[in-house]
């Protein structure tokens, strides 16, 4: 018996209006497999909503990783632009698919055979075609958005602020006073924090500092958009424009210079997001002349998601200098704890069978309420993630196995001379060293470091 893989995808609302629904193509998919002997259907994937000249699609990677686990030995699908309208990535996956001894048919074009010579040539011709009609359609449908811009028509329904949209044009709304204040505040401190805040006490509007920095290199203020000039009525002067964004590009220079040991791997213990790296300079005690001594500034870590919204209390700052010699201090215990964890943590002992059995059960009942339009397309997407997520973690073999990996490489780092081997090194290599087995540091409003192990 072949274990058979059904793929199924609909790029746009538009095809389920030409007889190509998701729906239709399982039906004419299981109708195929019925009318066979040998065929039982292994799983079915489907992808909605996905370009077919784009090779990253979570349900496609799914079908790739049972291809190369062994789980598939054919993959069924109604028309060959189902598979792919991209000769490259056409090309690059059936080689994945014959190197493990896989094939295909497109059940409503028989005639598509990869089993021959003559076949492969045939299908790589059409493929020719079907990636140059999609890169046809990508043309004019660019070409459609060229001339909306040059009339002054909005291409998307997202609006700066202080503009709404009127009769398909952006024209400047009662927030205009707002949007023109931000840019003055932040020509006067230079600092996108600083303004970020500004923005939420004064007006009640929370922009993250990335917003605010994007808002700030927005050329719409200025009235233009693209190749168009005069796209919109501007709220803001070119002077000031061109002052904002030279200020921006400074500011941008000088962060570039500054490597930071934890950022990316440092995160809020209240809110779990990434703590944002900077500088702050000290001053010490007055001279003689009255004026005080600056100490060079030195790296810190904040949430800035604390000074932006009340829902995270962590307003505290760490040094880098005091984190880095706290790891250092401790990083023997801290590893044989992370060890001991592990070696804790044993496989279950009871038949995880059944349940496996279970969560297969579910996801099928999952498939079916989505066709039959009784979930979302997110509501599938989220509870099919959840089942998967669960059924991985039943696997005895895959926790022993991983635990024991990790244990082994934690071992071999304890039995480094971590301290001597860190101080010959320089900035980018300690950071690199430190990204090698810690995954996260986690740092609170109680200023508790919690570490955790790649």
């Amino acid at each position: 018996m072949k274990s058979v893989a059904l793929y199924i995808r609909v790029s746009s609302d538009q095809q389920a209006k030409f007889g190509d629904s998701l729906r239709e193509q399982e039906d004419t998919l299981n109708e195929y497999v019925t009318s066979q002997k040998d065929m039982f259907v292994h799983s079915t994937y489907i992808d909605d909503g996905i370009s077919g000249q784009k090779l990253e699609r979570d349900e496609f990677k799914r079908l790739m990783n049972d291809v190369k686990n062994g789980a598939v030995d054919l993959i069924l699908f109604t028309k060959l632009d189902r598979w792919f309208r991209s000769l490259k990535h056409y090309l690059n996956v059936q080689e994945v698919l014959e190197k493990n001894n896989v094939h295909w048919i497109a059940v409503s074009q028989p005639y598509y055979d990869t089993t021959t010579a003559y076949g492969r040539t045939f299908i790589n011709q059409v493929m020719s075609f079907a990636e140059l009609e999609a890169q046809m359609t990508s043309e004019r449908m660019k070409s459609v958005f060229a001339n909306k811009v040059k009339m002054g028509e909005v291409i998307s329904g997202s609006t700066p602020l202080g503009y709404s949209i009127k009769d398909k044009h952006l024209v400047p709304n009662e927030q205009a006073p707002i949007a023109q204040a931000v840019f003055e505040y932040y020509n006067h401190c230079g600092n996108l924090n600083q303004t970020s805040k500004y923005l939420l006490e004064e007006f009640g509007i929370p922009r993250t500092m990335y917003a605010i920095r994007s808002m700030l290199k927005n050329k719409k203020y200025i009235g233009e958009f693209r190749e168009n000039k005069k796209y919109c009525q501007p709220l803001i002067s070119h002077d000031l424009f061109e002052s904002v964004n030279r200020q921006l590009a400074m500011n941008q220079k000088e962060n570039t210079k500054n490597t930071y040991l934890f950022s990316g791997i440092l995160v809020c213990g209240e809110c779990g997001r990434k703590m944002n790296s900077g500088q702050k300079s000290t001053w010490g005690h007055r001279r003689k002349d009255g004026t005080r001594i600056k100490y060079p500034p030195k790296s810190i870590y904040t949430c800035r998601y604390a000074y932006q919204h009340p829902k995270c209390i962590n307003t505290k700052t760490i040094r880098e200098h005091i984190l880095e010699k706290y790891l250092l201090e401790n990083i023997d215990d801290l590893i044989s704890m992370a060890i001991n964890e592990l070696r804790a943590v044993k496989a279950p002992k009871t038949d995880t069978r059944k349940k496996q059995r279970e969560i297969e059960k579910k996801l099928d009942r999952l498939k079916a309420a989505y066709l039959n339009e009784i979930i979302s397309l997110s509501e599938f997407k989220n509870d099919r993630e959840k089942l998967t997520r669960e059924l991985t973690s039943l696997s005895d073999k895959n926790i022993v196995e991983n635990n024991e990996q990790r244990i082994k490489a934690l071992e071999e780092l304890l039995s480094m001379n971590i301290a001597e081997n860190y101080t010959g090194m320089d900035m980018i290599e300690r950071r690199a060293f430190w990204r090698t087995f810690i995954k996260t540091i986690k740092f609170d409003s109680q200023r508790r470091i919690t570490v955790s192990f790649v």
